[in-house]
């Protein structure tokens, strides 16, 4: 049992990832791959660090660019740049690109077992590439949102999924870790791209905005695709496109519950902080950007530190444990911010803890499914936060222009109940994740390591 596995908070030193795969689907290729004596241990380091770093500057040049999408938003807003587009059209955009890349999980998959992982991951850095360079000679809002929602975010989901296993086949003691280090690159990217993005614009224009950040992600992603290589043989791992059983898979169904939930509460928060600064609180667009990049810089620094304190304290606990801390800044940081300073704190809290959830998801789902299962899980994970993603901040926005509109809230007051929303679901998700943590440890005690 599971339970057996793991050990108590109180006990010395850090146990070995658990893994529970009590009923899961191909138990017969587990057993085969248990017994294969060529599936070797995760080496914890050697190539494994460039794969990390690969892994890092891949995530700066995509989700980097992604999260610098803020500053676009506010920039659009202010200055109408498309005839009769709307803020809640404007939030589609970003919302539409998370939605198709995580819809490409399964044609992802399903390429990756066919040809290997470099031909769908470098047909997305040509997809990511393509699609912000054609988005900046767009001339109305219907073109923009096919390239930068779906040639960009097809290019997002093709290089995602196949990279997000690769690291559990070069650790396990210290994956979380890895984990949060290789996906620190999106805030790496964004703390980078949101300062060189707000200076393209002012100093050219939009176009040679996007067309300069095309040409430098495709330049960042195909040497970083190339010296990436996966350890299928020693690990025993293997990947089908789909596999719909793991939605009722009695500990991974509170996975895919918990993600999607904490998803939908982080990219409320990365599309909203940066509007909230300009038209809430009335600053200026390079102030808005300056917040923007701090939380990037919060998930630059967070990931990592989130990695060590998942390894160190059990990968649920502390999944838990950050979502339930991210709420309640919301709530308590956020909700009551009227100056600069107090929202630029939330931003540097919100990249920690909010934004831990992407170096969680790999770990916790390898604790609950195996190594060997995590591609065909994760696929699962993906698909599952296609609607959470893609309907979190247009109904943010909804609920602002209802503030506005049937309130009469203005400034920072229409933004209440919308910050409030945030605030329950990264809540609602720390406590669905508790479900996991039951199945793993065989019981509801509180403090036992898993």
């Amino acid at each position: 049992m599971a339970a057996s596995a793991a050990g108590a908070w109180e006990s010395k030193g850090t146990s070995a990832p658990i893994v529970c795969q009590r009923g899961g689907p191909d138990s017969e290729k587990q057993l085969e791959a248990a017994q294969d004596p060529t599936v070797n241990d995760p080496p914890n380091g050697g190539y494994g660090w460039i794969m990390v770093i690969s892994i890092l500057l891949l995530n700066a040049a995509t989700w980097g660019f992604n999260t610098s999408f803020g500053v676009y938003l506010s920039y659009f807003e202010a200055n109408d740049t498309f005839s009769g587009a709307t803020p809640l059209k404007y939030s589609l955009v970003g919302s539409s690109s998370i939605a198709v890349a995580l819809l490409c999980a399964p044609l992802a998959n399903f390429l990756t077992k066919h040809f290997g992982h470099r031909v769908p991951m470098l047909a997305g850095a040509l997809s990511c590439s393509l699609g912000q360079c054609m988005a900046g000679l767009c001339k109305n809002f219907e073109t923009y949102i096919v390239c930068q929602g779906l040639i960009f975010g097809v290019g997002l989901g093709l290089t995602l999924v196949p990279s997000q296993p690769l690291l559990a086949q070069w650790f396990d003691r210290r994956l979380s870790l890895a984990q949060g280090l290789a996906n620190a690159g999106s805030g790496f990217g964004g703390l980078i791209f949101s300062n060189t993005t707000r200076l393209l614009i002012e100093r050219t224009s939009v176009k040679y905005s996007l067309i300069a950040n095309g040409t430098i992600s495709a330049g960042i992603l195909f040497p970083c695709i190339l010296l990436m290589k996966p350890r299928l043989k020693e690990s025993g791992a293997f990947s089908e496109p789909l596999q719909l059983s793991w939605i009722v898979h009695r500990g991974f169904v509170w996975v895919w519950i918990w993600g999607g939930l904490a998803m939908m509460s982080y990219y409320v928060a990365l599309y909203s902080i940066a509007i909230f600064a300009t038209n809430g609180l009335g600053l200026s667009q390079a102030q808005g950007a300056m917040i923007q990049s701090l939380l990037a810089a919060g998930l630059m620094i967070g990931r990592p530190i989130a990695g060590f304190v998942l390894d160190k304290f059990g990968r649920v606990n502390m999944a838990i444990a950050l979502c339930l801390a991210n709420g309640i800044a919301c709530w308590a940081v956020w909700l009551p911010s009227r100056s600069i300073a107090s929202l630029a704190a939330f931003a540097l809290i919100q990249g920690g803890a909010g934004g831990a959830v992407w170096s969680a998801a790999a770990p916790v789902a390898a604790s609950t499914v195996g190594v060997k299962n995590l591609g065909s899980a994760m696929a699962v994970f993906w698909l599952s936060l296609i609607v959470p993603c893609f309907a979190g901040n247009p109904l943010a926005m909804l609920l602002q222009e209802y503030s506005r509109s049937n309130l009469g809230k203005s400034g920072a007051g229409a933004y209440a109940i919308s910050i409030g929303f945030c605030g329950a679901l990264s809540a609602a998700a720390g406590f669905c994740l508790y479900g996991t943590k039951w199945y793993l440890q065989g019981h509801a005690k509180l403090f036992y390591k898993v």
